[in-house]
């Protein structure tokens, strides 16, 4: 009977380390990061044997002991929300330092944090769009220029929300995007609405650029580890292409068409 309820203690306490690495990892917290939080966690506890595997697509936390315990956890949508990440983070600290944890009021103060959203789907649509639109103003876009840009970012991004909830492929829909991205300044262009695309089109392109995930790649790289390094550099070249072959393929098709840039 000791032994069983050890077992399930263990148990209990990977599963919400693995349940807190979840959440850190999938809102844009690095690797390393998940694996001290979870490592600490554990080891805290009484558990300094734990083993971590962190990817960008799978955490896993097992044991080199002879019960074997071990807790896998695949992690298919990953987004940036430094929010959470930081109150995660800083929950952990907090059961790190407790003696004895009430492992099913702090599974359900983690999933409090996962449900919190600090803005709304409205608000951040917005801010993208007045960003976008402030980022052509840099490049000397005028009024009209901006207005567009602003509009077709935050249809860009709609467009974007709803083929991820369709494909579950972040890939496909930045191709998508900013195909839409190019076709409407193009059009908006040959309508006699704007005077030029480029600034429209290197404004509306702004949410999409994979800045977060080369400098987490590097931060992973210097930190050695190597595979989650690799794989995030791999996500942004790839999310990078996927904005040329967006943007670059339709400018192509319109001038093959007849039409002038």
């Amino acid at each position: 009977m000791v032994e069983i309820t050890k077992r399930k203690r263990k148990e209990e306490i990977y599963r919400l380390a693995l349940f807190a690495g979840e959440l850190i990892l999938k809102n844009g917290g690095e690797t390393v990061r998940v694996e001290d939080a979870c490592r600490e966690l554990c080891k805290s506890k009484g558990y300094p044997h734990v083993s971590i595997f962190v990817s960008p697509t799978a955490i896993i936390i097992g044991d080199d002991r002879a019960d074997g315990i071990t807790f896998m956890k695949t992690i298919k949508t990953r987004g940036i929300n430094l929010d959470k990440v930081a109150l995660v983070s800083k929950y952990v600290e907090e059961l790190i330092l407790k003696e004895e944890i009430d492992i099913k009021k702090a599974i359900a103060i983690l999933k409090r944090i996962e449900r919190r959203e600090l803005y709304k789907g409205n608000h951040i649509l917005l801010a993208a769009g007045a960003a976008s639109a402030a980022f052509a103003v840099t490049f000397g876009a005028g009024y009209r220029e901006s207005a567009s840009t602003f509009f077709i970012a935050i249809i860009a991004l709609l467009l974007a929300d709803k083929i991820r909830k369709i494909s579950e492929t972040p890939i496909l829909a930045t191709l998508v995007s900013c195909a839409f991205i190019s076709l409407a300044a193009l059009m908006l262009k040959y309508l006699g609405l704007i005077g030029t695309t480029d600034m429209v089109i290197t404004g509306s392109i702004l949410s999409f650029l994979p800045g977060v995930a080369i400098t987490k790649s590097i931060r992973d790289l210097v930190s050695g580890d190597l595979l989650a390094g690799t794989a995030r550099a791999s996500e942004a070249i790839f999310t990078g292409l996927a904005i040329a072959a967006g943007v670059g393929g339709i400018m192509k098709i319109w001038v093959r068409l007849g039409g002038t840039l």
